[in-house]
């Protein structure tokens, strides 16, 4: 077995060990997330759409990839934004039926006449990078792993920056291995390709 999936193994038993503390829990419900999501309206958007330079779409995100951050911002494995603070007054109820409301939301709309050379060769760098193996075929998410699809560049570039010089932790260390080899050019070329996805 590979080093890289047996870290991805170990990461994935970690996360279901956080899940199986919340099994008295009841179920997510969006409805109650959504009153829940007014703080996060201030910079995650009404739709879950930022309009803020910097800060992610949460629209359309998988359920499991929005709790398992909330949970890495409270228990301080992630910082940044000041969420280590906000996740810290949740309950894992809270967590869930948040991450039920922004799942059930529409995708960010992509971003149409983008650069063409850039969108390629953001689209061959994912390719070589296998991002679909755990984004899924349009990079559109699945299960704890966040969509890339239609997310906002800025954000897109910093985050992965950021898991290159080892700023961002991830579960297992696959994105930091994966963004380690990759180039600032590389990065902004993927960004402007992930944001013209639908």
């Amino acid at each position: 077995m590979s080093r890289r999936w047996s870290k991805a193994i170990q990461g994935m038993a970690f996360f279901m060990c956080a899940l199986g503390s919340v099994p008295s829990l009841a179920a997510p419900d969006a409805v109650a997330g959504k009153a829940k999501a007014q703080l996060c309206a201030a910079c995650h958007g009404e739709n879950g759409v930022s309009a803020l330079l910097g800060f992610p779409h949460l629209a359309a995100q998988p359920q499991l990839s929005i709790f398992y951050q909330l949970l890495q911002f409270r228990d301080q494995r992630r910082k940044g934004g000041g969420m280590e603070g906000i996740a810290a007054t949740l309950s894992e109820q809270d967590m869930r039926d948040l991450a039920a409301h922004y799942a059930s939301l529409p995708p960010p709309p992509p971003v149409a006449g983008g650069d063409a050379a850039k969108i390629a060769r953001g689209q061959q760098i994912a390719q070589q990078q296998y991002c679909s193996s755990c984004h899924g075929a349009q990079l559109q998410g699945q299960k704890h792993v966040p969509r890339l699809a239609g997310q906002s560049s800025e954000y897109f570039v910093q985050q992965l920056r950021h898991l290159r010089s080892g700023a961002r932790a991830d579960m297992d260390g696959t994105m930091a291995s994966a963004a380690r080899s990759l180039t600032d050019e590389e990065i902004e070329a993927m960004a402007v390709y992930t944001r013209s996805l639908p």
